[in-house]
């Protein structure tokens, strides 16, 4: 309950502007109750956005999808569902790795296993024949236009689109082999 309520009043009055008398109060516990399960506020802020699922949790449903294509638009939904859904923790991060390098490094390692986790579905789809650096790239790509497009509110069909001809282009950047490239052999 603490960490519940800490993580809705960081989204709506920030770090700095929400004090552990008022996150206890709103949580209906002893102020001190706090302190015994957080030895400091930044210990909890750090707690709320620890509580993150994790990237290959969020993406698994991607798996059964066959083709780049299908796997790009799952692990698309995926992502943006799950923004959608963590709004309160996205705006924390958002808005404290800023300057605070505690959360920064969070959303760093949150940013790297995702885009490891699509870069493995992507390289698993039957259809891809990119090299591992086009693959990489592509999922670095997903992973940050995603994010960035769940950052813009009220976005959403924009956001669409963006996603479709993203999907589209990187599709076809991994389905077909580069000129004078020779494409990866898959062995089932």
């Amino acid at each position: 309950m603490i960490v519940e309520t800490a993580e809705r009043l960081f989204a709506e009055h920030g770090y700095d502007g929400t004090s552990t008398a008022r996150i206890a109060a709103e949580a209906g516990v002893p102020s001190g109750l706090v302190f015994y399960h957080f030895a400091t506020k930044l210990d909890l802020l750090l707690a709320v956005v620890q509580e993150r699922p994790a990237p290959s949790e969020v993406l698994q449903s991607a798996a059964r999808a066959r083709t780049v294509r299908r796997r790009l638009r799952a692990i698309v939904a995926a992502i943006a569902e799950e923004l959608e859904n963590d709004r309160a923790a996205r705006i924390i991060v958002f808005r404290e790795a800023q300057g605070r390098p505690e959360i920064a490094s969070r959303a760093a390692e949150l940013f790297a296993e995702a885009t490891e986790t699509v870069a493995g579905l992507l390289a698993g789809a039957d259809d891809v024949v990119a090299e591992p650096a086009r693959v990489q790239a592509a999922a670095e790509l997903v992973v940050s236009r995603v994010f960035l497009d769940t950052v813009q509110l009220g976005q959403v069909e924009t956001a669409a689109k963006r996603h479709a001809a993203m999907i589209e282009l990187i599709a076809e950047s991994l389905t077909r082999p580069l000129p004078g490239v020779r494409a990866p052999v898959h062995h089932s």
